[in-house]
């Protein structure tokens, strides 16, 4: 019955794991839990990574080993080693690459970033992240980004009305 076995129950849930396709059997899992069925679908993490779930108006929560999460088709996490010191991201301001460093960074921090390595923007202008899902929020300068890689930002002067 090899049909059978490719359909897909109600119960199954397809999430990303680091970009990854993972299919699990229940809406409900455990940080914990999400992290071993990657493992087992052959996602190259480990149990110890931090898990991280990217949340629908794209802010990033950790998510503990032992807590539960309702999940969703097509729900993004990240894993990634707790580290002892920061890494170096490169994510793109107005299509440039940017390279900052660190788990996380204020929305001022990642314009002072991109100023300081040639972007042409300002510390006045308006910054957004933009979503997978097409759309985008806006990041106040005060507003922490849990960074990672690939991360994609626009910034426009407070008088453009594009």
């Amino acid at each position: 019955m090899s049909e059978e076995q490719t359909t897909h129950t109600p119960e199954q849930v397809e999430i990303l794991v680091n970009d990854k396709l993972v299919v699990l059997r229940q809406k409900i899992a455990t940080g914990r839990h999400i992290k071993e069925s990657a493992i087992q679908q052959d996602v190259h993490i480990h149990l110890e990574d931090q898990l991280w779930e990217e949340m629908e108006n794209g802010a990033v929560e950790a998510v503990a080993d032992d807590q539960e999460v309702s999940l969703r088709h097509h729900h993004h996490f990240t894993a990634a080693p707790h580290e002892s010191h920061p890494k170096v991201h490169t994510i793109s301001v107005n299509e440039m690459p940017v390279k900052i460093e660190g788990q996380s960074a204020t929305g001022a921090q990642i314009k002072a970033a991109a100023i300081a390595q040639g972007v042409l923007i300002k510390p006045n202008f308006v910054l957004q992240e933009e979503l997978p899902n097409g759309t985008s929020r806006i990041v106040g300068d005060a507003d922490s980004v849990h960074l990672r890689d690939h991360l994609r930002f626009t910034a426009i002067a407070p008088d453009d009305n594009s």
